[in-house]
């Protein structure tokens, strides 16, 4: 070619052209250097700013997941001609199944997002380039349309071009056939007690599904979930003690919040103890509490309405992940991304460039992990492989050869609508369902205190799953005691770890001197095989060694004797109306040992073979239930009474529920947010229905200021001339509409003498 390469160009020059198989047309003309597509963070030329090997991966080599918007940024150069502005488009085909066969499918053309032009340099410098959204062509591949092995081919021209010829072209595929979901059942908390101040009261009504979705949005931006989520009440508890105090030990939770997650813990009981969904307590805003400002035991996480951040954190924390190193010990599995982190010292740095994907704003690499308590807060490399077929999210394939009908419907039980026994093909799945299955037991939860005795919260007798996740053994044994003394079942007593959050600090669950806290919450999920005569729970030596059985009992730590006449309930009755469903029943009898008497209900909508749980706590005869943490249609109403050792439950006659509007959310924009003009700007909603059937795109409509700008889950537009806007949401889903709406504002930053993005 007659050009001494090494000698006009410097090595990161080298480096791009010798990627892209030097030819003579990448050192006269204008090219493409490569393609990143990226749902929150991605691999993209990781040699030139990760200074570890063992840090790297290939472009575009972290998993994508299906139906979850992507944004495909194509990086330029302009040869040795200078800098040059240059369009394009992206040609998108996919894989799709047709009669059982895959075949090659167009699935559209895109055009380049605002400016739609890009200024192509001959050596910009890396973190620039990488770190500003605007020196790339950026194309946003909807979540609809992301979903198969797919096939991203960029062309380039010169946008002074009036033909558009094409001066280069590039193809990368990709896999996008994993799809994972976040099923997440809200415990929803109202709070009845003393203000900050203990001079007053404060009444607080608990949160709405709706809320609920809202505060989920953070989470289904920086996780690998598909869009489309699936929200539910789990039930209501009503918290009555303030959240403030001292913790009982350095990181540990204060004792308001021990109350609280004890509550939570019966919710999660009462609803089932589901495996295959996340619980999360969800808290109005206005409840005292400090210095204490989150606390996360029993097996269940809490947070406010509305902070996002803190939801992913804890529903990180429901998949496995300790805390990132940043603000506290941390996870020593954490890797340093130098050279954002010292050598071999890791800071929670996230270690690539992130991407939001509802605006494209950039978080650069040295930003630190939601697991961490140190920010701003991004999601990370390790994060985002530790949740990429992570069990919580129920992972599948959008490909699968065989598969189980996926129910949308939040109030059903996928496992009992599997036969039994199960024909092939669904032998495969056997023992998953098996694990899934209720079984009765008998739960007890409540609080070891200092001096070793026992605060007994909860003891229910329910059909639940028997696993309990995050527990770790104690050296106490939960038994059922028959008339001589025998035991008819035992379980082990588990101690739920406590992550607390304070203010000005964090914790880590007041285990960090090793072994158990001083003051634990715990659980204990023991077989109900029969009535029996007695309830304890004993303290048991070390575990032999010889053949791994519990030695003898050596104290009790607590007991509770049956009642000589078991409860017993009346009649349920049940009224339905515009502002909900109102029960009322009454208990005859007494509790166990004087224990008070503490009722729950729940519900089904398919004939009982699918209960749900609607309230827990309930010491008087009535219930009042809102109409949005309820299904419409037939439903049959339990009420359970908990003595402390027995429970009695009874039925209601079927109710008819009306069709309510569905529960909308607006995901994006956040309520208050400020957002650039001109720049892309995405709607993007959530609606369950109280059918429990899917809504489809099409009915979905948003509106801008009042006029229609497009229909579906998600619509992309510039963002509007500066002021005060509102974006509304109307869905219907044929009978009846919902709507929900966010103000935002924008502004130009050209205006304000500040650089834009």
């Amino acid at each position: 070619m007659g050009i001494d390469i090494s000698s006009v160009l410097d090595k990161a020059l080298l480096s791009d052209l010798t990627a892209l198989k030097l030819h003579e047309k990448y050192l006269i003309g204008p090219h493409i250097l490569g393609i990143e597509i990226t749902q929150g963070i991605q691999y993209f030329r990781a040699s030139r700013h990760l200074t570890d090997p063992a840090d790297r991966g290939p472009d575009n080599s972290l998993q994508l997941v299906a139906h979850k918007t992507a944004w495909v940024r194509v990086y330029v150069r302009a040869g040795w001609g200078g800098a040059v502005s240059l369009s394009g488009n992206l040609e998108i085909r996919a894989m799709r199944n047709k009669r059982w066969l895959p075949v090659w499918v167009d699935v559209g053309t895109l055009t380049p997002q605002t400016p739609g032009t890009v200024t192509a340099q001959t050596l910009p410098d890396y973190a620039s380039e990488r770190g500003t959204i605007t020196a790339t062509l950026n194309f946003i591949v909807p979540a609809e349309d992301m979903a198969g092995f797919m096939s991203f081919k960029a062309n380039i021209w010169r946008s002074n071009d009036a033909t558009s010829a094409i001066v280069d072209s590039e193809t990368v595929q990709a896999d996008v056939s994993l799809l994972q979901t976040l099923r997440v059942r809200g415990l929803m908390v109202a709070y009845n007690g003393s203000n900050a101040a203990g001079n007053g009261n404060l009444n607080i009504a608990a949160p709405t599904v709706g809320d609920l979705q809202t505060t989920a949005a953070w989470c289904h931006t920086v996780f690998p979930v598909q869009a489309d989520g699936v929200f539910s009440s789990a039930g209501t508890v009503t918290l009555t003690v303030p959240l403030t105090g001292a913790a009982t030990a350095p990181g540990g939770c204060s004792p308001g919040w021990f109350t609280l997650n004890g509550q939570l813990a019966a919710a999660k009981a009462n609803d089932g103890n589901r495996t295959d969904v996340v619980y999360y307590g969800l808290l109005p805003n206005g409840v005292p509490m400090g210095p204490v400002i989150g606390c996360a035991s029993n097996g269940v996480t809490s947070g406010g309405v509305g902070n996002g951040v803190t939801m992913a954190h804890e529903i990180g924390h429901f998949a496995g992940l300790p805390h990132a190193p940043c603000g506290t010990p941390g996870n020593a599995a954490y890797p340093a991304y130098e050279p954002y982190d010292p050598a071999a010292t890791p800071t929670a740095s996230i270690g690539e460039y992130g991407l939001d994907i509802n605006d494209g704003g950039i978080h650069p690499p040295a930003q630190k992990d939601f697991m961490s308590y140190c920010g701003p807060r991004w999601t990370s490399i390790y994060t985002h492989q530790r949740l990429t077929n992570n069990a919580i999210f129920a992972p599948t394939s959008v490909y699968p050869r065989i598969r189980i009908p996926e129910l949308v419907d939040p109030w059903l039980w996928p496992w009992e609508y599997i036969p039994d026994p199960a024909p092939e093909p669904w032998e495969i799945w056997k023992n998953r369902i098996e694990e899934l299955r209720m079984r009765p037991v008998i739960t007890l939860i409540g609080t070891f205190e200092r001096d070793a005795s026992i605060t007994m919260q909860h003891v229910m007798r329910v059909d639940a799953q028997s696993t309990i996740a995050t527990g770790l053994p104690t050296k106490m044994v939960a038994e059922l005691l028959g008339a001589n003394g025998e035991v008819l079942a035992s379980a082990p007593v588990m101690r739920i770890p406590a992550d607390a959050h304070g203010e000005g600090g964090c914790g880590c669950g007041g285990g960090c001197g090793g072994g158990e806290p001083a003051v634990f919450g715990f659980q204990a999920m023991v077989p109900n095989v029969g009535r029996g005569e007695a309830l304890r729970i004993v303290h048991v030596g070390a575990l032999d060694d010889a053949d791994g059985k519990l030695r003898r009992p050596l104290t009790v730590a607590w007991e509770r004797q049956a009642s000589r006449r078991p409860l017993k309930l009346g009649e349920v009755a049940v009224k339905a109306s515009a502002r909900g469903v109102t029960l009322a029943w009454k208990v005859e009898g007494e509790g166990a040992d004087g224990a008070p008497v503490s009722c729950s209900v729940q519900f089904s909508k398919d004939g009982g073979r699918s209960w749900n749980g609607a309230a827990v706590g309930i010491e008087g005869g009535k219930l009042q239930l809102a109409p949005d943490a309820l299904p419409s249609g037939k439903l049959i109403f339990r009420v359970l009474a908990h003595d402390g050792f027995d429970t009695a439950s009874r039925d209601s006659d079927p109710v008819q529920l009306a069709l309510r509007a569905p529960s909308v959310a607006v995901m994006s924009p956040v309520a208050g947010a400020r957002v650039e003009t001109g720049a892309p700007m995405r709607l993007w909603g959530s609606a369950q229905s109280s059918s429990g059937e899917r809504i489809d795109n099409e009915h979905f409509e948003w509106q801008l200021d009042g006029k229609v700008v497009g229909r579906g889950r998600e619509v992309w537009i510039n963002a509007p001339k500066p002021g005060r806007h509102e974006a509304r949401l109307v869905v219907t889903d044929g009978r009846t509409t919902g709507e929900a709406s966010a103000g935002f504002t924008t502004h130009d930053p050209d205006r304000e003498g500040r650089p834009s993005r």
